[in-house]
């Protein structure tokens, strides 16, 4: 299988400052397209976009020229990563592509304001690619490792759901948004809850096959 490979890419600009981060080769992008096909993906485009999101940490920047797939008719996926090993290993093990638009269709149908960039000038008409939606994919890369790489192997030792409640009270993985002594615990009657720890062990089922579904 052909190997997908990243590079420097410097066509950031964030409070008037050049940042320098990832991108797939535009060489890559052909052979990337075609691997995640069966995800949704339909091809792809080199474009400008803009925005606040994990990239910058959440700072307003604007990319030009940077490679994105084309998902589902209505998103683009920008391949523009911070510098740091999750990026890296987003193209080294198969199951992690995967897992990335497991992840994806998870939060675009229960939060996704969590995964679109925020785009204060998306009033703006002449915005070339207006039509379509700008995914946070630094941000999902980053989940993405939690889930894997944070995750993963304590995950694939628990054995029912009471062990993941006395994990997750500990190591927060998935948060219910309250705060107090409620905040962080895991709330089996919520519904959302439940989606998000079936989406979790799914993912973490690619690496573990052994992860028992014990919800």
């Amino acid at each position: 299988m052909e190997k997908i490979s990243l590079e420097p890419f410097d066509r950031i600009l964030s409070d008037y400052e050049q940042k320098a981060e990832l991108a797939v080769s535009v060489g890559a992008c052909s052979t990337l397209a075609a691997r995640c096909q069966r995800f949704g993906v339909e091809g792809y485009r080199l474009g400008d976009f803009r925005g606040a999101g994990y990239l910058n940490r959440y700072v307003y920047y604007s990319v030009t020229q940077a490679p994105m797939l084309i998902y589902r008719r209505n998103y683009l996926i920008p391949l523009v990563f911070r510098q740091n090993p999750e990026s890296y290993e987003l193209f080294a093990e198969e199951f992690r592509l995967e897992g990335f638009f497991i992840l994806l269709d998870w939060y675009l149908k229960n939060e996704p304001q969590k995964v679109i960039l925020k785009d204060r000038k998306n009033q703006d008409k002449s915005h070339k690619y207006q039509e379509y939606t700008v995914i946070d994919s630094a941000f999902l890369v980053f989940r993405l490792s939690e889930i894997i790489d944070a995750a993963g192997l304590p995950l694939s030792q628990c054995q029912n759901l009471n062990d993941f409640k006395t994990w997750n009270k500990k190591h927060h993985l998935i948060d219910n948004g309250l705060v107090g002594r409620h905040a962080k615990l895991f709330d089996e009657e919520d519904k959302k809850q439940l989606s998000e720890l079936k989406m979790i062990l799914n993912i973490i089922q690619l690496k573990y096959p052994q992860v028992p579904l014990f919800i």
